[in-house]
């Protein structure tokens, strides 16, 4: 699934690495015992110039089953380079940072290229002067573009031998407002943090006066080509952008924006035969927010057969192809494979969807980086003439926002709410000329115009001036009031059925819902109204009961919101209910284009505590129970392509 869009970056050699002097390339001043200390590399970068719908999977060798994207010039783009040399144990020998680069003939075939030189004296150090033998001439080339000073400074105080640098992770601070955030630099403009996107194996020398050869910028050392000697370098290096991206686009097929139809399900006894018609219901989606976004990631990628880092028997690997089986290693695998504790889901993600008791409030809703609708589809446009055929492209994605790499570990069960990367959509319910018709009470109460019927009493409550009734979901129904419609329709269905019993009609005990739904009438407008109204929804939900209430938004006004939760998805095994290996994840350089294509109900209401199966941080991130569909294309910038569908 993670269609890595690898770039290449065609190393055509390397520059230079500790001790140089910049101003003077072609200097040939003697360094330590006699040797003279400039030793040259020319380093070419080639980075890309050019470049299905469904539910999108891995395919062998990493890429996606939607196809691959082209970046955009300024997602592309190499601003500077740190290059690494290791060992083929990957034992630190050097390294350098060249920066003030420009990426040239950006239309055709964008390069970097830079000169730079490596202090002898440090190659030295690595030959300890003996000639290698010929494993020791094979070593591996690691290239960060756009690095992280955190990163500069941890290579600066390496030395020979250490193999710790391997392991930097990288910490991402995001927030709201873009106060206090950290490394959200690693997704600038044309500063995109990039790093191998496979192990680059390079020969050198066996002896170190051979690189007297090259002691003149005129004639560097190549690394991506052959070389005197018979050293062939030929072949480039991979990279690959250290984050993914997240397009989105309106999936809906009206006239409105970004609204669906909730389709009722209509059972003709005559012809035995089941259909779906119009409601005279429909959902708007007005907002979409980013939770749980990780805070850290490795510089390097790595994969294993487990999501744990090496051990004897998980196949370990820096750089590996992620595989339709294997894992991508995130660097909090082991707080993921265990119970959550809701206290510390903020140490490990930015925008948490959950509070530290494990809860979801305004409060908590507040830490979340979500966006209206609208503006995301005011963005720039994605470019898909490299994925998508032009007759099939009636709406355009819009790139969202970028995203850091959050993975987890075997067994599948560990892929929960509280850990997993998703989207939070805020839906409106509106009504249809149809619902006249078909539901005058509740086209009323949806309009904000509610009265009690004659002679029955009822909880009703004002939102900017407007009167609502609490609406009631019971066995995918939506009934007006509770002494309006509940009552009134079970005493219809008999004492037998599901909703009389549900609504505990004739039940006076404490915690029948209609002998505490009358008490809260009762206590309206009185200081026990709170408590009483708590006391109802408890009782109401354990029943079986979804309780929506009305709510002002400061941008569309009063009346019903929900949430639909939407937990990434990267390597789809095809199965609704059935996780598999990284079914859900975020994988650095894939683009995930997300696109609502059905809303079949209501969502979670917006007061958990009337909610009875609220989202909470130990639940699977799919368990059956479907409220949306969404379409999703994951291409290798990489393209995954999720259609969302709410049912």
């Amino acid at each position: 699934m993670k269609s890595l869009s690898k770039f290449f970056i065609g190393i055509l050699a390397i520059w230079s690495l500790t001790g140089c002097d910049k101003d003077n390339l072609d200097s040939d001043d003697s360094g330590n015992n006699g040797l003279k200390d400039a030793v040259y590399m020319n380093v070419n970068v080639l980075l890309p110039s050019a470049a299905g719908l469904g539910r999108s999977s891995t395919e062998e060798g990493g890429g996606s089953s939607d196809g691959t994207e082209v970046g955009k010039d300024y997602e592309n783009n190499v601003s500077n380079i740190l290059l690494v040399l290791a060992s083929s144990d990957d034992e630190y020998i050097a390294h350098d940072f060249v920066g003030g680069l420009l990426t040239t003939n950006k239309t055709s075939k964008p390069t970097v290229s830079a000169t730079a030189s490596i202090s002898k004296t440090s190659l030295a150090s690595y030959y300890q002067g003996q000639t290698l033998s010929e494993q020791q001439q094979k070593i591996h080339v690691y290239v960060f573009c756009n690095p992280t000073q955190e990163l500069i400074q941890k290579l600066e105080s390496a030395s020979l031998g250490d193999k710790t640098w391997m392991d930097e992770i990288c910490e991402v601070i995001d927030k709201k407002g873009g106060s206090g955030v950290r490394n959200t630099s690693i997704w600038s403009s044309n500063s995109f943090l990039m790093s191998n996107a496979s192990v680059a194996e390079k020969k050198i020398p066996s002896t170190i006066e051979a690189w007297d050869s090259f002691d003149k910028a005129s004639n560097p050392f190549d690394l991506s080509g052959s070389n005197n000697g018979g050293i062939d370098n030929v072949g480039s290096i991979r990279v690959e952008r250290s984050v993914a991206r997240f397009d989105f686009k309106d999936g809906s097929n009206g006239e409105k924006a970004n609204t669906y139809d909730i389709l009722t399900t209509v059972y003709d006894p005559e012809t035995d035969q089941i259909s779906q018609e119009a409601s005279g219901l429909q959902v708007q989606l007005i907002r979409m927010g980013l939770v749980n976004m990780s805070k850290q990631f490795y510089y390097l990628r790595r994969v294993s057969n487990d999501g744990f880092a090496k051990n004897d028997n998980n196949d370990f690997a820096y750089c590996g192809s992620e595989t339709p089986t294997n894992y991508v290693v995130d660097t909090d695998a082991d707080f993921k494979k265990g119970s959550l504790n809701a206290e510390e889901l903020s140490t490990y993600f930015n925008f948490p969807l959950f509070n530290s008791e494990g809860r979801i409030n305004d409060a908590t809703r507040e830490q979340w980086d979500d966006y209206l609708l609208e503006d995301i589809l005011g963005h720039e446009e994605d470019n898909d003439e490299g994925w998508m055929p032009e007759n099939k492209r009636r709406k355009d994605y819009h790139i969202w926002r970028y995203v850091t790499e959050n993975t987890i570990p075997s067994d599948e069960e560990n892929q929960r709410s509280g850990i997993s990367t998703g989207v939070v959509f805020k839906g409106k319910l509106l009504a249809t000329d149809e619902l006249t018709q078909k539901h005058k009470q509740l086209d009323i109460a949806i309009a904000g115009n509610y009265e009690l019927p004659e002679g029955v009493d009822g909880y009703t409550y004002e939102v900017n001036g407007k009167v609502y009734p609490i609406l009631y979901m019971f066995q995918e129904r939506i009934y007006v009031g509770w002494n309006d419609e509940i009552v009134k329709f079970a005493k219809e269905y008999g004492t037998g059925s599901p909703l009389y019993m549900a609504a505990g009609i004739d039940d006076d005990t404490d915690n029948s819902p209609n002998k505490l739904y009358q008490d809260l009438v009762k206590a309206k407008g009185t200081n026990t109204e709170e408590a009483a109204l708590a006391a109802f929804r408890k009782a109401a939900t354990e029943a079986g009961f979804t309780l929506y209430q009305a709510s002002e938004d400061k941008t569309s006004g009063g009346g019903y919101y929900f949430y639909y939760y939407y937990w990434n998805r990267h390597n789809d095994n095809g199965r609704y209910g059935t996780m598999g290996p990284m079914e859900f994840g975020v994988v650095r350089n894939n683009v995930y284009k997300l696109a609502v294509t059905e809303i079949n109900k209501l969502g979670h209401p917006r007061i958990s505590d009337n909610d009875p199966d609220p989202v909470e941080p130990e639940n699977p991130d799919e368990d059956g129970d479907v409220y949306l569909r969404v379409s999703v294309e994951v291409l290798p910038w990489v393209v995954r392509v999720n259609d969302i569908v709410f049912n």
